[in-house]
Formats: structure tokens, sequence, C-alpha cells
């Protein structure tokens, strides 16, 4: 459990409808009918989550949909289940999927990996506890 919030606090309630849409996909998975977004607190432009995986051998090339959603009308008509490419860029030189972004091509806000508190958010405590890691906290960057 972490005691900061990362991700995005706007959510989305899927439509029966589109759950029954996005269960169809082949390689999918068990649709959740309320789903948090994924992009990075304090982000700018819609909100957005992966909605469904389209996967396995009867999809040569797998995809993923995302649902985006305007955040002060979250069933108005900027609400869409769109295909997005993958953000191309990864955690590590030589990166495989499951050390990439995780999130679509040109995201708004930083990296999936980039998440999380800085040294401006942080308790004493916790920069206590860092600066018993890596000794003095002046030499460590702004971003974790």
């Amino acid at each position: 459990m972490s005691v900061y919030q990362v991700h995005c606090s706007g959510r989305v309630l899927f439509l029966a409808r589109e759950l029954a849409e996005l269960e169809k996909i082949p390689g999918g998975c068990r649709m959740e009918p309320f789903l948090w977004c994924e992009l990075e607190s304090g982000h700018e432009g819609r909100h957005a989550v992966k909605a469904q995986f389209a996967g396995g051998p009867t999809v040569p090339d797998p995809y993923t949909i995302w649902m985006l959603w305007p955040d002060a009308d979250e069933f108005g008509p900027g609400r869409e289940l769109i295909v997005l490419p993958h953000c191309p860029l990864g955690f590590l030189d030589g990166y495989v999927e499951g050390e990439g972004c995780g999130l679509y091509e040109n995201h708004p806000g930083r990296h999936g990996w980039e998440f999380g508190p800085t040294l401006k958010t942080v308790t004493p405590d916790m920069r206590a506890w860092l600066g018993r890691l890596d000794g003095d906290l002046d030499d460590l960057d702004e971003d974790f």
C-alpha cells in the first residue's frame, strides 16, 4: 500500500454497452466497470485508462484500447474508446515491455515509472531515511 497518490484521481464508469463491446475483444480480460485515470496527478487534457487488451494467437498485432474522457463531463462528447500506440520510452536501455512506460504515445505528464513523491512532498521521516541511504539530501535530484 502506498501513502502517496501517484496517479490522477479521475475515474470513469463504463456503460453496459461499452463493457459488452470490450469483453468481446479477442484475448481480452474480464472488465471492471469502474477504473481510475492512469496519468500523472495534475495532468492536462483528458483522463485516460487502459480499457482492454487485444492479444493471443488470433491477434497477430496485439493492441490496447484506451478510454479517454474530459474532467468536467465524463459522459459527454469528449468520451471515447480508442486504440493508441504504446509509449516507446523505457526505464532502462534495452528494456523489455514490462519495463516500459505503460502509457500511450505522447501522453501528458511524466512516464509511468517517474510517478511518485518528490523531495518537496515526502514526510520529514522519509527525508531522514533517504538521507541515511544516500548521504546528503542536497546531492539528490529534485525528483526521486
